[in-house]
C-alpha cells in the first residue's frame, strides 16, 4: 500500500504541474500567433508565393491530419509559425492551415529567391509531436533494453509505448508498459521529466532442471529522467524508475519492488 501511495502523491504533484505549465504554454502560443498576425503583415520575410501547382493545407501539423483547403500558384501566404517540418501559413482572405516542409521549400520570397528553410533547432524539439528511441541500462542488475513511442500531446505532457527485454542468468522477462510523462520545465537546455507507469510483465525461468512456468505480473511504476537536445532530430535520454511488481496468485501476496537505470537516444519528428 505504501508504494501505491507513493506513485499517487507523485501523480498528483507532477499532473499539477504539467497542468499549470500547459496553460501557460496554450496562452502563450495563442499571444505568440496572435502577435505575428497583427504586427508582422507587412514583414516581406513573412510573405512567399506558391510555387508548385498546389499547396495542401492540413487542418494539423502532420500527415495524418486531414487535408482541407488546396492553394493554387501564385497565391501568396504569409507564414505565422512552424513546428518541426510543418508551417501554419494563412492567405490573404483569412483561411489558414499547416503546410509541410517539403512543399514549403519550394516557395517564393517577394525577391523571387525560394524559401531558407533551416534544419530542425531546439525550439522545433521543444515543441516536437512524436518520438522514436532505443534505450539501454540495467534492471535489477540484468541487463535491460527497450523501445518506446511517445506523443506529446503539450509541451509540458506526453504519452509513451515502451517494450523491453531483460535478459539475466536465472530468467528473462519480456515486459510493456504504458507511460504518462510529465515535463514542467520543457524549456531548459537539460529538461527533467517525470514518469509515471503502468503494465504487465512475463518472467521465464532459464533453469530447466524442473518444467519452468511463465510467470506474468501486472506492475506499476514512477521514475525521474533528464533529456538533452542534441542537433537536428536527435535527443539523448537517461532516466531512473522505481517498479512495483505485483504477485500474480493469491498464495503469495507479496509485492516486488525492482529498480532500472537506462540510457538512450530517441529521433523526434
Amino acid at each position: 500500500m505504501r508504494y501505491l501511495t507513493g506513485i499517487l502523491l507523485s501523480a498528483f504533484v507532477c499532473l499539477s504541474i504539467a497542468v499549470h505549465g500547459s496553460a501557460r504554454a496554450q496562452n502563450q502560443d495563442f499571444e505568440e500567433t496572435r502577435e505575428l498576425t497583427e504586427t508582422d503583415e507587412a514583414d516581406d520575410r513573412l510573405r512567399v508565393k506558391i510555387a508548385d501547382p498546389f499547396i495542401e493545407l492540413h487542418t494539423g501539423p502532420g500527415s495524418g491530419y486531414p487535408i482541407f483547403f488546396v492553394i493554387d500558384r501564385g497565391t501568396e501566404v504569409r507564414i505565422l509559425r512552424r513546428k518541426t517540418d510543418w508551417f501554419r501559413i494563412e492567405t490573404d482572405d483569412g483561411k489558414s492551415g499547416w503546410a509541410s516542409r517539403s512543399q514549403m521549400r519550394r516557395t517564393l520570397l517577394p525577391s523571387g529567391e525560394r524559401l531558407p528553410i533551416t534544419d530542425n533547432t531546439e525550439d522545433d524539439f521543444i515543441v516536437r509531436d512524436w518520438v522514436v528511441g532505443f534505450t539501454g541500462g540495467e534492471f535489477e542488475s540484468a541487463p535491460v533494453f527497450t523501445l518506446f513511442g511517445a506523443y506529446s500531446f503539450t509541451e509540458n505532457l506526453a504519452g509513451e509505448v515502451h517494450y523491453g527485454q531483460s535478459i539475466g542468468d536465472d530468467s528473462n522477462a519480456t515486459f510493456w508498459k504504458l507511460n504518462l510523462v510529465m515535463q514542467p520545465l520543457p524549456d531548459l537546455k537539460y529538461s527533467p521529466y517525470l514518469t509515471l507507469g503502468v503494465g504487465k510483465i512475463d518472467v521465464e525461468p532459464s533453469a530447466t532442471l524442473i518444467a519452468p512456468e511463465d510467470d506474468e505480473n501486472e506492475l506499476a511504476q514512477v521514475g525521474l529522467g533528464i533529456q538533452r537536445y542534441i542537433s537536428r532530430s536527435f535527443m539523448f535520454r537517461a532516466e531512473v524508475n522505481e517498479y512495483v511488481i505485483f504477485s500474480s496468485t493469491t498464495a503469495n501476496d507479496d509485492n516486488e519492488e525492482v529498480f532500472e537505470w537506462k540510457l538512450g537516444f530517441a529521433v523526434f519528428f
